[in-house]
């Protein structure tokens, strides 16, 4: 204790003892300090850097209000009923395992670490990054109040009843399949992975991301409230009714027809498909990219000097609808936007279809 103490007051920090207990009321930062110990019945009412340093193990009765930064420390245990109310850095450290009963109110980072297992029921108020780790399953149960980074394992199922209540990142990760009853309240990154079919009941908050899989068919009953990305994938169908919050983009895959009561909240993307019509009750708010020359319901004309700009009108929202550089609208918004931009004798000749 009395080498911990001469530390403090060489670093100028302000403490106190009660009970045989050392209180810091501060941030203190021990980084690359050559410290090897510290002392039992220790409380930080504030962050903790121990990063880069010796220390091998942690004290008995000791809390952390704030965050506690191990990372590129000689950790490799934690004690039981470890309690930090803010983040816990352990990246780059030899950690293989977590004491039961651990809490975490923010952020745990156990990226290119020798973590093997993680304890059951475990809870995370924050993210959770594992990138690079050496960790292969996941608990039954685990809650994530915020992200969760599995970019770069060798994980390859998911657990049951999974709650991630931010992003999912799975992106170059061994997971070929999706758990039952997950959620995830933000974005859904599955890019470049061996995943070839999804759940039924599977809700995504944000983004869904399967460019550059193997996937053939998405599930009757599935929500996606952000963007949904299908380039270079295996799709061939769409389920009827489906509802795309953000963009949808099929671009450059083999799907031939989109199915009927499709609504997409932003830009709908089919070019380099084998789509050749439009359905009639499609429903699409920002606009359409498409090879202008295979879709037969509509009709179109060049303009421009050099004829690089295309019109065209296709019947979409329950009315006719045109799309032009930077608009995408009915008839009526569209007359009415090149009545405010063009002379009285260029909208009469831009407005020709």
């Amino acid at each position: 204790m009395e080498k911990f103490l001469e530390l403090l007051n060489k670093k100028g920090v302000k403490y106190c003892i009660n009970d045989n207990k050392i209180i810091v009321n501060n941030n203190l930062n021990l980084t690359k300090k050559g410290i090897c110990v510290l002392p039992d019945n220790l409380l930080i009412n504030g962050d903790l850097v121990l990063a880069h340093t010796k220390i091998a193990a942690l004290p008995k009765n000791f809390s952390v209000s704030g965050d506690l930064d191990l990372t590129d420390s000689a950790i490799q245990l934690l004690p039981d009923n470890l309690s930090v109310g803010g983040s816990l850095y352990l990246s780059f450290t030899h950690i293989k395992e977590l004491p039961n009963n651990l809490s975490i109110g923010g952020d745990l980072y156990l990226g290119n670490t020798d973590i093997q297992s993680l304890p059951d029921n475990l809870s995370i108020g924050g993210d959770l990054d594992l990138v690079f780790s050496e960790l292969k399953e996941l608990p039954d149960n685990l809650s994530i109040g915020s992200n969760l980074n599995l970019e770069n394992t060798e994980i390859e199922i998911l657990p049951r009843n999974l709650s991630v209540g931010g992003d999912l990142y799975l992106i170059n990760s061994q997971i070929n399949k999706l758990s039952e009853n997950l959620f995830v309240g933000g974005d859904l990154d599955l890019a470049y992975t061996n995943i070839q079919s999804l759940p039924e009941g599977l809700t995504v908050g944000g983004d869904l991301d399967l460019r550059n899989t193997n996937i053939k068919q998405l599930p009757e009953k599935f929500s996606v409230s952000g963007y949904l990305n299908l380039r270079n994938t295996k799709i061939q169908t769409l389920p009827e009714h489906l509802s795309v919050g953000g963009y949808l983009s099929l671009a450059n895959t083999e799907i031939q027809a989109l199915p009927k009561n499709l609504f997409v909240g932003e830009h709908l993307n089919i070019q380099s498909t084998k789509i050749t019509s439009l359905p009639e009750n499609l429903s699409v708010t920002r606009g359409i990219y498409l090879d202008i020359d295979q879709i037969q319901n509509i009709a179109y004309r060049k303009t421009g000097e050099d004829n690089s700009q295309t019109i065209f009108a296709c019947w979409a929202n329950g009315t006719f609808a045109i799309q032009a550089t930077d608009f995408f609208g009915t008839l009526a918004d569209f007359e009415k936007m090149v009545d405010e931009n063009y002379s009285e004798e260029n909208a009469i000749q831009y407005k020709k279809m």
